[in-house]
């Protein structure tokens, strides 16, 4: 391709105020790369009855015969098609043979794909949007390269998909129309003359060709489309799993006859010997297990015997050569059959029915509102109101009963539902409504309004330029009354926006993605990143899935799994230790070298809440707000970090450590950033409210930032690879696990006594206290072995671990959590502020970098360096620096590294002397003692306040810290630059 060159008539602005005829031609002019061709009118204006008949996708079909042939940028054929049907959509071939691909994304599910597909990082390049609410990004690649289509589908909603288009593939390109009546449109500043166009990245092609080979590959066989019910057992679970969270059996007794009759007679006086073998059997199958034994519970005749029974059966399921009982068994016709399902499946041997009750699972669909005729619209507004003239208008009646009609918009709308939305600090309220334009009767698709933003009418331009208002100083008022009076039928809707435990009607439940564990009809809605943190479960026993999260043990060292084993246990915990007054408040820092594999085992740990294997959900690319807030959204759960890293630009780093150090102070004080709204009043804060492990390659610096940390280092050697995809292969079954942990965890919070967490809490901190270190560092530890303890506990219930291997367990991690906090704690003694500018000064003395003179004598000048400060003077017993001047020669070295001394000189001073280092005088002023930390002292016939520094713990630390100029040999572990080294250069 060319080289870019800004083109005013190729921009977003400039083509998508052109008609399509216009903007082929000058497309067609600057020889951008593609061939363009005529496509029938979105509205079939001008085509033929029989074009009419057999089109089936108005506005998106070629108007010319063999159009990969055919289609040109030449403009005077493009002049000659367009002249011959104005009103024809634009479109615009692509694959290699023209060096131009496209994406197509449509829905959440779509926009998660792209951003997976590109880590998260889409390079800027020529972009539109579709009609239907979707993106089309192009990119170019090598011409002559071979790329076939794509697409990625969620069977689970409606129209969400990416897709690849690519060769013998072409799109509708703007300023083309839909035949809904929208406009394709350019992006702002994504135009062809606005940017060139982004070279598609090799990772993202060779990741594609490797997804569509595996596709192919997985492909069933044409001839083998029919399968057992016994194989289609576990698809059923999944796709059930896959639904917002919803009580199972409450959804089977809403869709099917027999169990509601089941349900009722189960709770009345227990069900018959055979029903519950039927309906357990069937639930089982189909990988239900757990709703099995919630419907044998249900009644009084429930017995240890029966929970055996159901367990015998989830153990043979896997060599089950049947599937789930079928409606025919429980004595339906095809006639009830056909009521209940969408169709009839027969058995091709047997032309028997083989629907059954658990299928109904698959077809829950997310109730939506009726869709209204325009007259429905105007039968919901109170007041007098009709469509006269294709407006709606006011009707007034004068004296004579005649009707006067006073228009207000070209539309109708409805308020269709109240929404509350509730992130855990505040409860906000939107509106969603839909509508109807007049004339074109084309629906204004539902959009959700901040109630506080619906009075004043701005958030009509979300359904783009045609929906109107009439002019006039009272119109906006009366049209909003119109809508407004229509909410007498609004449904009612509570969404979560976090994830974590909350009280529904008194009692603890836990959020995901999906819903809440156990409970039906509550929504949760999150941001992209953090919509996989869904607990989909698997249809594998609870005994089987914490099996699974135990082998997890074994991929590394146990001083690496131990500790991530139970921060994942740990993070569940966070509301309950919340309300007990000893919440968490550290984090783990997982740090090794590049290729370490440090990143994908932390992904594996996170899987524990949900399908996390792709996309960590936050990284130290995204920014400060964005992680912040992931950290509130994250309540009681596990979020990752991902990539702390050395980088050789000093504002990237400056960056990053900022971000480290945000995330460390929040996790470690549990508070978030205070904001101010435009009215002065304060915004609610975000403290995050769950656990954090951040992946990186490097340590922090800086005393008490590193009390928040609590470090888990992985070699390059210490991942079992084998052991590690095996694992990857079950991820699956540790959501289940955690499932699993969460139910039993909720039940032990539901109870009155809370009071043995809080003695375990004290007690192993009272044992850890002759360390000695940091305070924080005993805690973590203490909070790491409460997760550890728990987590063993829940597996010891299941039966998936012995009560002496648990044991062992719980023992050896309470000494390896000990054996860090013990080795971080003396990083935290050896950075503190007051050590390091002692080691500092050292180092610049021992380079001859600052010099001191002897206080009764000159040194010689032939003995100091020529670029040596002075910074003071000395005698047998202390070194008498000039404040200032010392404090700034180390704050200068640290600039030159991109880094700040931590403290101010006054605390500085302050911290020297309580360390003993320094030597101090008391005052008394107004009656009262003072103590100075700087000491007057007569030099050269001058008396000023110096710093006396003990002789002594300098020459100490000139001794030890000069032998050599290895990393080790320093107490400033910063990064990988020798201390020693910059100061040969300064």
């Amino acid at each position: 391709m060319s080289e870019f060159q800004i083109n005013k008539n190729l921009t977003a602005a400039s083509l998508n105020s052109l008609t399509t005829a216009e903007a082929a031609v000058v497309m067609g002019q600057s020889e951008l790369g593609p061939k363009y061709l005529p496509l029938c009118p979105a509205d079939h204006t001008g085509v033929s009855d029989k074009h009419k008949q057999a089109c089936s996708r108005p506005g998106k079909v070629p108007l010319i015969a063999k159009w990969t042939e055919k289609a040109t940028d030449k403009p005077d054929s493009l002049q000659h098609w367009f002249s011959k049907r104005p009103n024809s959509n634009l479109g615009m071939t692509l694959g290699g043979q023209v060096g131009i691909v496209g994406f197509d994304i449509d829905g959440a599910y779509g926009q998660t794909k792209m951003e997976q597909l590109f880590n998260n990082d889409i390079p800027p390049t020529w972009q539109f949007s579709t009609p239907g609410g979707g993106l089309r990004f192009l990119f170019h690649v090598p011409e002559g390269v071979t790329i076939r289509k794509f697409t990625d589908t969620n069977s689970g909603a409606k129209h969400e998909e990416l897709a690849l288009l690519a060769d013998g593939q072409m799109t509708v390109i703007p300023p083309s129309q839909h035949h809904s009546g929208g406009q394709y449109l350019w992006m702002e500043g994504r135009g062809p003359g606005d940017l060139p166009l982004a070279e598609l990245p090799r990772t993202v092609l060779d990741q594609i060709k490797k997804e569509k080979s595996s596709k192919q590959a997985a492909a069933p066989n044409v001839s083998s489309q029919l399968r057992s019910d016994a194989k289609s057992c576990s698809s059923i679970a999944m796709s059930e799993n896959a639904l917002p969270s919803q009580d199972k059996l409450q959804l089977l007794s809403t869709h099917c006859k027999v169990m509601e009759e089941a349900l009722s007679e189960q709770q009345l006086h227990g069900c018959s010997e055979t029903q519950w073998h039927y309906i357990v059997s069937m639930l089982t199958k189909a990988g239900y297990t757990d709703t099995a034994m919630a419907f044998s519970q249900l009644s009084q005749k429930h017995t240890q015997h029966s929970e055996q029974r159901i367990r015998e059966m989830d153990l043979e399921r896997p060599d089950a050569s049947y599937g789930p009982t079928r409606c025919t068994t429980f004595g339906c016709g095809l006639e009830q059959i056909a009521k209940c399902h969408s169709s009839v499946h027969l058995d091709k041997q047997t032309q028997e029915p083989k629907n059954s009750p658990v299928t109904l699972l698959l077809s829950a669909k997310k109730t939506k509102a009726k869709k209204l005729s325009l007259e429905e619209y105007v039968g919901l507004m109170k007041g007098n109101h009709d469509i006269h003239q294709q407006s709606l208008c006011k009707v007034k009646y004068k004296k004579d009963d005649e009707a006067e009609h006073i228009p207000l918009a070209n539309f109708v709308a409805r308020i269709v539902k109240s929404i509350e939305k509730d992130n855990g600090a505040e409860k906000l309220t939107f509106y969603e409504i839909d509508g109807l334009l007049i004339h074109s009767q084309k629906r204004l698709h539902p959009i959700q309004v901040p109630a506080q933003e619906f009075e004043s009418m701005k958030w009509l331009t979300m359904w783009g330029p045609e929906p109107t208002l009439f002019p006039g100083s009272t119109i906006r008022d009366l049209v909003r009354f119109a809508i407004q009076s229509t909410a007498s039928a609004v449904i009612s809707e509570r969404i979560f926006t976090h994830l974590g435990w909350i009280k529904l009607d008194g009692k603890w439940a836990y959020l995901h993605a999906g819903g809440a564990l156990g409970v039906p009809n509550v929504k949760v809605e999150l941001e992209t990143r953090l919509q996989n943190y869904q607990l989909t479960g698997s249809h594998t026993s609870s005994r089987e899935a914490m099996e699974t999260s135990l082998n997890l043990l074994n991929i590394a060292p146990h001083r690496v799994t131990l500790v991530l084993w139970a921060l994942t246990y740990l993070s569940p915990l966070c509301e309950w230790l919340r309300w007990l007054g000893i919440e968490p408040k550290f984090l783990v820092w997982l740090h090794g070298y590049t290729g370490s594999r440090k990143t994908t085992l932390a992904k594996l740990f996170l899987c524990h809440f949900g399908d996390l294997l792709e996309h960590p959900p936050a990284s130290f690319k995204d920014t400060a707000n964005s992680v912040e807030r992931r950290g509130f959204d994250t309540k009681d759960s596990l979020l990752l970090i991902d990539d702390y890293h050395p980088t050789s630009s000093p504002g990237e780093k400056k960056k990053m450590e900022s971000l480290a150090q945000q995330i460390l102070r929040g996790y470690g004080d549990r508070v978030g950033r205070g904001r101010m709204k435009q009215d002065t009043s304060l915004r609610p804060d975000y403290p995050p409210r769950g656990n954090a492990l951040v992946t990186a390659e490097d340590l922090l610096g800086g005393g008490s930032s590193v009390a928040r940390l609590f470090p888990a280092e992985l070699l390059k050697t210490d991942v079992n690879l084998e052991l590690l995809t095996q694992a990857q292969d079950d991820f699956e079954k540790l959501s289940a696990a955690m499932s699993g942990y969460l139910d039993w965890v909720g039940k032990a919070m539901n109870t009155p006594d809370h009071s043995e967490l809080r003695r375990l809490f004290v007690k192993k901190r009272q044992a850890a206290s002759h360390l000695g270190v940091h305070g924080r560092l005993v805690e973590a530890a203490v909070w790491l072995y409460l997760g550890l303890s728990l987590g063993l506990e829940y597996a010891e219930s299941v039966g998936a671990i012995t009560a002496d291997r648990g044991k062992e367990l719980r023992t050896k991690g309470w000494n390896i959590f000990l054996d860090i906090a013990n080795e971080q704690g003396q990083q935290v003694t050896e950075i503190k502020p007051s050590k390091r500018f002692i080691t500092i000064v050292s180092q610049l003395l021992a380079n001859q970098s600052v010099y001191c003179d002897n206080i009764d004598h000159k040194i010689v000048p032939e003995t100091v360096q020529r670029n040596s400060s002075s910074v003071g003077w000395k005698d047998d017993k202390y070194y008498y620096f000039l404040p200032d001047l010392i404090y700034n020669e180390v704050s200068q070295l640290l600039a030159k590294r991109g880094e700040q001394f931590p403290i101010s000189p006054t605390t500085l001073w302050k911290e020297l002397a309580e360390a003993g280092l320094t030597q101090t005088e008391v005052s008394k002023e107004k009656g009262k003692p003072r103590q100075h930390f700087l000491v007057k002292k007569t030099v050269k016939k001058q008396r000023q306040r110096l710093l006396w520094v003990k002789k002594e713990a300098l020459l100490e630390e000139v001794q030890t810290k000069t032998k050599n100029n290895t990393r080790s040999e320093l107490l400033v572990p910063v990064d990988d630059t020798d201390e020693l080294g910059i100061l040969e250069e300064f």
